[in-house]
């Protein structure tokens, strides 16, 4: 097992979700019941965590590889996420209102974290890890995180523009949905790739990068919302 920072993030990502929502509960921009469909989400996914955890101790991930050649773990939280969010009316107002009332500066520097990325390029320098995703992905995951850092700051100068927050945003969505899911059968016969299903790094596309992902889209929807308010 490689030593990884990725479990740290997994747990700040979940606390950062229940930070935010209660954040939201006690300014009132979201009522009890609706913090409840949140606060139920994300014990979903800490559960979806946990399961992770077990398969991935155990090896099941790696040796699944071949049977299911998909990186089908990221497709658990987003199917979670799915389904509650239209089946559960309180959650899509909950997820509105935290969009809506969350310091956007919070949810910028909250993407700093994705400057760890470096760890795995420098592993990838130096020939622990093989696989060329690893820079793919690495590289502009690091500059993303760097960047989140200017533009909390100018954000927190009131010079950057709600517009440029939903770009922003989307960017750091891409940089990990683009490279990745398109060219999944080539990562999938490169050797090296079985990195990513080794534990604890299965981490990273089980649940750290959907959420991080997650939150690019809070950003995206709050920045759109304030956007729409003050040109109407």
């Amino acid at each position: 097992m490689r030593l990884s920072l990725v479990p740290l993030l997994a747990l700040l990502t979940l606390a950062f979700a229940v930070f935010i929502t209660a954040k939201a509960r006690k300014d009132r921009s979201i009522s009890g019941a609706e913090a409840g469909s949140v606060y139920f989400l994300i014990l979903a996914f800490a559960v979806w965590t946990a399961v992770l955890i077990a398969l991935g101790i155990g090896g099941i991930h790696v040796a699944l590889m071949n049977q299911v050649p998909l990186l089908w773990q990221s497709g658990i939280p987003v199917t979670i996420l799915f389904i509650n969010f239209i089946l559960s009316r309180n959650l899509r107002r909950a997820l509105h209102g935290i969009a809506s009332s969350t310091p956007q500066h919070w949810l910028v520097f909250f993407q700093a974290l994705r400057i760890g990325a470096l760890g795995g390029v420098i592993k990838g320098i130096q020939g622990q890890i093989t696989s060329s995703y690893v820079f793919w992905i690495g590289i502009p995951d690091f500059l993303f995180g760097v960047s989140a850092i200017l533009v909390g700051w100018l954000l927190l100068r009131k010079a950057v523009s709600q517009g440029f927050l939903v770009v922003w945003s989307l960017i750091g969505a891409s940089l990990i949905l683009l490279p990745t899911f398109p060219l999944m059968n080539y990562w999938m016969n490169e050797p090296g790739f079985v990195f990513i299903f080794e534990f604890p790094m299965v981490l990273a596309p089980g649940i750290v990068v959907p959420m991080m992902i997650f939150f690019n889209l809070l950003l995206a929807w709050g920045a759109f919302q304030s956007r729409e308010g003050r040109t109407s």
